[in-house]
């Protein structure tokens, strides 16, 4: 009779990150044990050994209705990777334990473990976009140029430290090392852009970098389209505050350093060499020629709730 039961219960695969943030995620383990089996799951843990193991273990994993990470943006990344090599549409909920967990600010999961949890259990489930560099995935965000080496490069013992502050304090030695990158942006419409470029991204996501924010009304996670941001160096102090102020605020399209727009696909090409990219935070060896491009909407997330302003505040569908 007991094995029946245990037959009848559905089944839940926890992938946990140990160094991730201050070893948040492996603390909570036993309150998460508890909520997902009273909720009437079997709960199977796997604790990550090194870089790739989480997305790994998940590709080949079988019988499991449900898969929570435990862990930050990079570990979410392996996950989500695993479950779309296997080819399988398992439901991915995700209980941030990192040290910035930008794109759980953007989906509006709170950052307390057991609260995350309950919103998996009470929340529908969303379809989320996912973006494609070459032949890797990305959650939330590829970029290139200033803040980019920032997210990769920041020491895990800081990060675990100091938090979103470790972030901060490498952007800030980024900045005095600005290095303009000439690259030509050709999106999915036609349209090419050639400049100098500081900074560029194409993401899916409210926050990034640790450091950048949009407007929440500018971003759907499921629409099949990315925001794609091109950030020029400034030419004088006016230009600076300008750009810095549009940041700031989650409007890059009120900056004329800034180009923004929507597409479901951009091929770049970097003349004087290869720019080295970070995937939601993890480092992607650069390349001369590039295509970034959108799946849509191949993952079932659980448990988000992400912020949508009463009245929309669109920004334009195209920006040179």
């Amino acid at each position: 009779m007991l094995e029946q039961i245990e037959d009848r219960r559905k089944r839940c695969l926890i992938v946990v990150n140990p160094c991730a943030g201050r070893r948040k995620g492996l603390r909570a383990l036993p309150k998460l044990h508890r909520l997902f089996d009273d909720a009437g799951y079997s709960v199977t843990d796997h604790v990550t050994a090194s870089r790739g193991d989480g997305g790994a273990f998940v590709e080949h994993a079988e019988g499991f209705d449900m898969i929570l990470c435990v862990g930050g943006d990079g570990t979410l990344n392996e996950v989500i990777t695993g479950v779309l090599r296997s080819g399988k549409d398992v439901p991915v909920g995700y209980i941030p334990a990192g040290s910035t967990n930008d794109f759980a600010r953007s989906l509006g999961i709170p950052y307390k473990p057991l609260k995350a949890a309950k919103q998996i259990l009470s929340e529908p489930p969303m379809k989320l976009d996912i973006g494609c560099y070459g032949d890797r995935y990305f959650t939330y965000v590829a970029s290139f140029g200033i803040f980019t080496r920032t997210s990769y490069s920041a020491p895990q013992k800081l990060k675990n430290a100091i938090g979103h502050l470790a972030y901060l304090l490498h952007g800030i030695r980024e900045v005095v090392h600005i290095h303009p990158v000439d690259a030509e942006v050709e999106s999915s419409d036609g349209k090419i852009l050639s400049d100098r470029f500081i900074f560029g991204s194409f993401s899916n996501s409210t926050s990034f970098g640790g450091v950048l924010r949009l407007n929440p009304a500018d971003v759907d996670f499921s629409d099949g389209v990315f925001e794609v941001m091109l950030i020029r160096p400034p030419k004088n102090a006016h230009q600076l505050s300008r750009c810095l102020r549009a940041l700031r605020k989650g409007k890059p399209y009120d900056s004329e350093q800034i180009s923004f727009f929507r597409c479901e696909k951009v091929k770049l090409r970097f003349p004087d060499g290869d720019a080295p990219f970070s995937l939601d935070g993890e480092y992607a060896e650069g390349k001369n020629e590039i295509e970034i491009g959108v799946l849509h909407q191949p993952i079932t997330m659980l448990g988000c709730r992400p912020k949508r302003p009463l009245v929309p505040e669109l920004a334009p569908t195209d920006a040179e």
